[in-house]
């Protein structure tokens, strides 16, 4: 009898650790150069949370993180090597996450990551497109003026219908309510509207 029941004890707490497992999130990071190796990289939270912070050093250009909870953190190094290695944004869904941390970084792996990293594509693109056309302006007479402000004009267009299909197909999940904060004041007000009147269904 007391065989039985060690057996069921242990199963329970196997299954258990199974389910527990699934609910993980594991990061595992690497950096351009060895150089690195040594220093800390550190996992903030992005909001709610002051003072608890992961940290892990790093070794042969590569780190690892672990644990459980979904929310929005950001990978980043000491100041000092900030300008070097960008800081990148990451949700701590289950699952496994791939970083490559570098000056222009990336965050893959699962389905909220992925979706983030291709919104941080598309927004690092246009940004380059607003820098072409601000050197532009700046010598640009008559026509060739008005034509850069009309480029502009269509990709501010662009960039609104982006976001707002970004916002709409994340939902409420959590890189939807953290990416509201950031970039929902960026739509027109049709589509702040539409925005909240999906957000609604959803609950419902």
């Amino acid at each position: 009898m007391k065989t039985r029941i060690l057996f069921f004890c242990i199963s329970c707490l196997l299954w258990a650790s199974c389910e527990n497992s699934g609910q993980n999130y594991v990061i595992e990071g690497t950096l351009p150069s060895l150089k690195y190796d040594g220093e800390w990289i550190y996992l903030v939270p992005m909001e709610n949370a002051p003072g608890r912070v992961d940290s892990v050093k790093i070794t042969n250009a590569s780190f690892s993180f672990s644990g459980q909870g979904e929310e929005m953190r950001v990978l980043r190094l000491r100041h000092l090597l900030r300008i070097y290695i960008q800081e990148l944004l990451v949700v701590t869904e289950p699952g496994t996450i791939h970083v490559k941390a570098d000056s222009v970084g990336s965050v893959t792996g699962t389905p909220q990551n992925d979706a983030l990293q291709k919104w941080k594509e598309g927004r690092e693109k246009k940004q380059e497109a607003y820098h072409f056309i601000r050197t532009g302006l700046r010598n640009a007479t008559g026509k060739d003026s008005l034509h850069l402000i009309q480029i502009r004009d269509s990709l501010r267009m662009q960039e609104q219908e982006t976001n707002f299909l970004f916002l709409k197909e994340q939902g409420n999940n959590t890189l939807g309510a953290f990416m509201r904060k950031m970039v929902r004041g960026s739509l027109t007000e049709e589509q702040q509207k539409l925005l909240d009147e999906s957000l609604q269904k959803e609950i419902h």
